[in-house]
């Protein structure tokens, strides 16, 4: 089985390579988005009157999971990263320390993130944007989704390794499962047992520890080509910091979209007030959505990149650099299309609010204007992150989320009101477009005659 995979990853026809490995991610990312995006539908349809504020409740709360995500990400994709290049040179008690090591993090990790998150809930919330009508509904909801941090951390962070191991379809299946059970208890909870937002919530979670038990079943069954070992799980501080490094760049590109919703949220409420705060709330689903084909690609291509630049097999890196992007574009391209084509409709999905739709169609044209440029920086920190350069993979975060982004939201709006704060979305994708374009280029020059070195 072991050299049944490698000999997968070393040899195949890099178009068949990256549709066997990331059709998998991309079914189970776009189940798992299409979830996310039934909590904020059930919650429209299922609150009446206070609908709006139900869904800018969720949006509210929406930068807490972010933050989630991003540690249990940033930790899945840098024990990811080892384990697929350890594999790659045939160091497999490098890449079981390496899993050990990572389960302890995410633990650590989550542990704190759930107590801080609960301490300090009412004052987070009203600083990502929550208004006094507001803060009751992402109470609820966010006190909840707090509570499964470390189900989700732990799944979402080993399906990463689990991929590592070209094993894409287990990947696909515990996101599917995961994503059907909450789809299933979300209208049951909201409405036969009339439980509101709180029963959204709950629902996820439920839907999470579903996920957390398959992941259990893979690593300790016969499925996995690394042993799951107690021993393997001390903590050893080079293979740490090596997994927290590589994984920074996935981290701070969360924690800083984070941070950003702190600057959306309050902008929006002095120039659109809650209603723009909804609205964002379902133009950000809406853009995780067409984006998690992207991210299915990333996922695909991470374990190909890996392995063959541990093996010395440079030439398969480029030709799957090049086959990804063009990829991504086509499917960036798609998503503008329906998007122009139907933003009346979508909208209406969520809710019927006559107002809420005013607002949001023009908004979500404009925000999508420069979807195109985006799967290139997703191609590149994918590359970036599987060599272990984590300085560029970070650079390409930070010019999107830090240099270009905050001031375009803070600038704007004085000239053009509420439209400004739509208009810094497509510019500052371009410029990170720009960056990202720049950093991909310097790396795949030097594939034709560096060795596998990563960088700290």
């Amino acid at each position: 089985m072991i050299n049944e995979r490698s000999d997968m990853l070393a040899n195949e026809n890099i178009k068949k390579l990256i549709y066997r490995m990331s059709t998998p991610a991309i079914v189970g990312l776009l189940v798992q988005a299409f979830y996310n995006l039934v909590d904020t539908i059930f919650v429209g349809r299922g609150l009446g009157a206070d609908s709006s504020l139900g869904i800018a409740g969720i949006s509210v709360a929406f930068p807490v999971q972010m933050l989630m995500m991003g540690i249990s990400m940033g930790l899945g994709i840098g024990g990811a990263s080892i384990i697929s290049r350890a594999l790659g040179m045939g160091d497999r008690k490098k890449a079981e320390k390496a899993l050990g090591n990572m389960v302890i993090l995410v633990i650590i990790s989550s542990v704190i993130f759930t107590i801080l998150g609960l301490v300090f809930i009412d004052p987070v919330l009203k600083v990502f944007g929550a208004s006094e009508s507001i803060l009751p509904f992402a109470r609820e909801y966010t006190k909840y989704i707090l509570m499964g941090t470390i189900f989700f951390a732990f799944s979402a962070a080993l399906s990463n390794t689990i991929r590592a191991e070209g094993h894409a379809k287990f990947a696909m299946s515990i996101m599917l499962i995961s994503s059907i059970v909450n789809i299933i208890l979300d209208p049951l909870f909201i409405f036969e047992f009339n439980m509101g937002i709180m029963g959204a919530a709950v629902a996820t979670v439920i839907s999470q520890i579903v996920g957390c038990v398959l992941v259990l079943h893979y690593y300790t069954s016969n499925i996995s080509l690394i042993p799951f070992r107690l021993a393997d799980m001390v903590p050893d501080l080079a293979l740490s910091w090596e997994t927290v490094s590589i994984g920074m760049s996935e981290f701070i590109f969360n924690s800083v979209e984070s941070l950003v919703f702190i600057l959306l949220n309050q902008s929006l409420l002095v120039y659109g007030g809650d209603m723009a705060i909804a609205v964002f709330g379902i133009i950000i689903k809406v853009f995780m959505l067409t984006l998690m084909p992207i991210i299915g690609i990333k996922h695909g291509i991470q374990p190909i990149f890996g392995f063959n630049y541990g093996a010395g097999n440079l030439e398969r890196v480029r030709e799957t650099v090049s086959i990804s992007n063009y990829i991504v574009f086509g499917m960036c391209i798609l998503s503008v299309i329906v998007v122009f084509l139907i933003p009346e409709q979508i909208f209406r999905v969520f809710s019927t609010d006559a107002g809420l739709i005013d607002v949001g169609v023009p908004a979500i044209k404009i925000s999508f204007l420069m979807m195109p440029f985006i799967g290139t920086q997703v191609v590149a920190m994918a590359l970036l992150q599987s060599l272990g350069k984590s300085k560029g993979s970070l650079m390409i975060t930070l010019s999107r989320q830090i240099f270009f982004l905050p001031p375009l939201v803070f600038i704007l709006p004085l000239y053009m009101g509420l439209t400004g704060i739509w208009v810094s979305f497509p510019i500052s994708d371009f410029l990170g477009f720009v960056v990202a374009v720049i950093l991909m280029k310097k790396e795949v020059s030097k594939l034709v005659v560096s060795v596998p070195q990563g960088e700290s």
